[in-house]
């Protein structure tokens, strides 16, 4: 009977090992599986973003000539800044003279008539958009029927937006033919020319307002 007894022992323990073996071939081939289908999904992943990776580099090549020219287009815009640079200040300089000439003349009562007109500064580097310098002047002479025509001009020359004062040099009594006048020398004090994109901001330079 005892050596019954251990041979049933015995094979109960080895079906307990066989089991043991069954249940760890079990879990080792589920993990296995596990581990193999994760990796198939991530290489199935990998694989998509690679080809979306390629698709996005030959559209980056397919771009290249296009970034390319926008490049060259910047490059020729900063080197052609300078002359627009010039010929905004050019532009600003000729809108000076030709809106403040246009509100002295504005200001000339009937019968009235220029016949000089220069144009001088002091404080200007001479480079465009500087037209004046600090204090651009206009010097007229001309010719009026009596001194309270001129003395009419003088006042609302003194009153227009873009011109600052005006010096009376000289009234001279005259006869013109057969018609009493007087000739004028007089120099009209002009408010200073704005910088050009201040002058292209507010549409001139000469739209400077008094203050």
């Amino acid at each position: 009977m005892p050596s019954i007894n251990m041979i049933a022992a015995r094979r109960a323990e080895k079906r307990r090992q066989e089991q043991n073996i069954r249940k760890l071939i079990y879990g080792i081939a589920t993990e296995v599986g596990v581990t193999v289908m994760v990796v198939s999904v991530m290489y199935v992943r990998l694989m998509g973003i690679n080809g979306k990776i390629s698709e996005l580099n030959a559209e980056i090549i397919n771009l290249q000539p296009t970034v390319t020219r926008i490049q060259q287009m910047e490059t020729d815009t900063q080197q052609l800044q300078p002359k627009v640079t010039t010929l905004d200040g050019a532009k600003a300089d000729t809108l000076f003279w030709y809106d403040n000439l246009y509100a002295i003349t504005a200001c000339l009562p009937p019968k009235t008539w220029l016949t000089t007109l220069g144009t001088a500064g002091t404080g200007g580097d001479g480079s465009p958009g500087t037209a004046g310098g600090g204090d651009p002047q206009m010097s007229l002479s001309g010719v009026a029927l009596n001194q309270a025509t001129v003395g009419t001009a003088i006042l609302k020359m003194n009153q227009a937006p873009s011109l600052d004062h005006v010096d009376l040099a000289s009234v001279t009594q005259q006869k013109t033919g057969q018609v009493n006048t007087v000739s004028f020398q007089m120099t009209v004090h002009l408010k200073p020319e704005a910088a050009p994109a201040g002058a292209a901001a507010t549409g001139g330079a000469g739209n400077v307002q008094k203050s």
